[in-house]
């Protein structure tokens, strides 16, 4: 019987290729590539492609990834591209993402900053010497509307 079949939806590149157990506990930094589970402890730093921290898992460490679906703790700054925050996950720490998505009862304690995209600067965006906000008010009063 074949693991992965086409018929059952999963595909090689769907699958998880490591779990840390809810007995584990990592001290020390993990790096990997493809896609992790995380059941147990870690306290370090995880960077990595795609990472799945379940209900059980906690991680005590800053994370760097492509993707984070989190239903379980995390102490700790997180950098991803993509967040996807379950109800019963945390985060406490500095969050960076382009894309962010919180189910109802996800916890977010700390700041949130969406990554860059391709900015570029404007000149003349405010007054030359902004000494007051009635200046600001005033500029922005201002610009054309519409």
């Amino acid at each position: 019987m074949a693991l992965f079949r086409k018929d059952n939806g999963i595909s090689a590149s769907d699958a998880i290729s490591s779990i840390i157990g809810r007995e584990m506990t990592i001290i020390g930094d993990v790096s990997f590539e493809g896609k992790v589970r995380i059941d147990g402890n870690v306290e370090g730093n995880v960077m990595g492609d795609y990472l799945v921290l379940s209900n059980s898992g906690n991680i005590n460490g800053d994370i760097e990834a492509k993707v984070l679906v989190c239903h379980g703790q995390i102490d700790g700054n997180v950098k991803v591209e993509q967040l996807f925050l379950k109800k019963d996950g945390t985060i406490n720490g500095r969050l960076e993402t382009r894309d962010l998505s919180v189910e109802s009862g996800g916890i977010l304690n700390g700041e949130i900053k969406a990554q860059d995209k391709d900015l570029q600067l404007l000149e003349n965006n405010g007054p030359a010497n902004p000494s007051s906000a009635q200046e600001w008010e005033k500029e922005i009063r201002s610009l054309p509307q519409g």
